[in-house]
């Protein structure tokens, strides 16, 4: 019974099967607004029974009506010139808000869809957001993400309204915006005193820095009060890595790398890796292009040389064994880059009585300790080597430092001696 009208009738002459008790209402019974449903069975016996009080049946077919003139997306005053660039997402949580203007009746159920397209057409579909009694609220958002992967360019937002019974409103007027937010790569930093390559490297003259590097973060790099800035010497051996968030002048753009993270990357065969970072608000971090730098090698004629403290003579001095009943004393003063805990290694060649090469060491893979780092270092060569050397002949003796934590080491000045008896 359709407004206490018959509208269907079954009737059953065998036992009834559940998936028939249903009954189509014509279309012409449809008509907008509420109506009264309920169904009456008369049995076999002629009684009636019925489903009274009918259900009220509300028929909507008048879709959503759109504010003014199909009127377009709202987007906030600060949006200037409806540009949407890296700077704005960043400063809204990675998001674009817009507002629906207030429709004809809005009622929980209905949906929102937005679009976000390079032509006004509505299929692409960007968000959506169902109405609830709890949040009736006609403010939406675009993903930062989608706008980024979506490219650069003129955009087109649109919108529409489907109420619950699923009438779909006219597609809103178009609001055109500009896009202009694609990550801009971040500038590779530059090295006080290096010089550049090409190509992203550079060399570094490690006796120029002695007192410590400074990396300089480019002055384009589009820099917030809240953005963090970290710079990062990424080097051969963590102890010649350093990782810093502090400028040598509060607000500058100037970091200071210590003299320890120099030494342990020199060398031809390694780079330091040189970047910074900028993190952004909401913790998104940005890397910039690096900058690898070769340290140079130091000359072996900068470093000292060893010495014997009994020899004398210059050219080639003279050691006479009979002046070193305990051993011939050799030492060295302290050298560029010297830093308590290297690792060092002396020892002594020569040739015997019998004309066989004879080596021994002094010392392997001795640590530094902090009082050679400023005294210098010195150790003695046995007198049971010295004597079984070879007289009126040379013997030498040489040492070798390793800055980069033991993986390679750099030969200093020998000491060539001429032993006599």
């Amino acid at each position: 019974m359709w407004d206490n009208k018959e509208v269907v009738r079954k009737s059953f002459s065998t036992p009834i099967d559940v998936s028939e008790l249903f009954a189509h209402i014509p279309m012409a019974e449809l008509t907008e607004g509420s109506h009264g449903l309920f169904y009456t069975v008369i049995f076999s016996s002629g009684n009636e029974n019925s489903s009274a009080p009918p259900i009220t049946v509300t028929v909507d077919k008048t879709p959503p009506v759109l504010a003014g003139s199909k009127d377009p997306l709202i987007f906030p005053p600060d949006l200037l010139g409806n540009k949407v660039t890296a700077r704005y997402l960043e400063d809204h949580g990675n998001k674009l808000p817009a507002t629906v203007p207030t429709y004809d009746l809005p009622k929980p159920g209905d949906t929102i869809f937005l679009y976000w397209e390079t032509s006004p057409v509505g299929s692409l579909l960007a968000s959506e957001k169902t109405l609830t009694q709890a949040d009736m609220s006609l403010d939406l958002e675009f993903d930062g993400d989608m706008i980024v992967d979506s490219g650069d360019g003129t955009r087109y937002a649109t919108y529409e309204v489907q109420d619950r019974a699923g009438n779909l409103s006219v597609l809103s007027r178009a609001q055109t915006l500009t896009v202009d937010a694609q990550p801009v790569p971040l500038l590779m930093p530059s090295v006080e005193k290096s010089l550049p390559a090409g190509g992203g490297t550079g060399t570094l003259d490690p006796l120029l820095v002695t007192d410590g590097a400074v990396v300089v973060v480019p002055e384009e790099i589009d820099l917030q009060p809240t953005d963090v800035v970290t710079v990062y010497w990424s080097g051969f051996v963590a102890s010649a890595t350093h990782e810093t968030s502090t400028p040598i002048e509060a607000g500058g753009l100037k970091f200071a790398i210590p003299s320890t993270a120099i030494p342990g990357n020199i060398g031809t065969d390694r780079q330091v890796e040189v970047y910074y970072t900028v993190t952004r608000t909401g913790r998104k971090v940005e890397t910039s292009e690096k900058y690898s730098l070769t340290i140079l090698p130091i000359a072996d004629g900068r470093f000292p040389k060893l010495k014997c403290d009994q020899a004398i003579g210059t050219g080639l001095p003279t050691l006479s064994l009979s002046s070193v009943p305990a051993g011939a004393d050799f030492s060295i003063t302290p050298w560029v880059y010297v830093k308590a805990g290297q690792k060092m290694h002396m020892w002594a060649q020569g040739v015997d009585k019998s004309g066989v090469d004879l080596d021994f060491d002094i010392f392997v893979e001795r640590p530094l300790t902090p009082g050679e780092e400023s005294g210098g270092v010195s150790a003695v060569l046995v007198r049971s080597f010295l004597e079984q050397l070879k007289v009126n002949e040379q013997f030498w003796v040489d040492i070798e430092v390793s800055f980069d934590e033991g993986e390679s080491y750099l030969n200093f000045r020998r000491e060539n001696v001429l032993l006599v008896e």
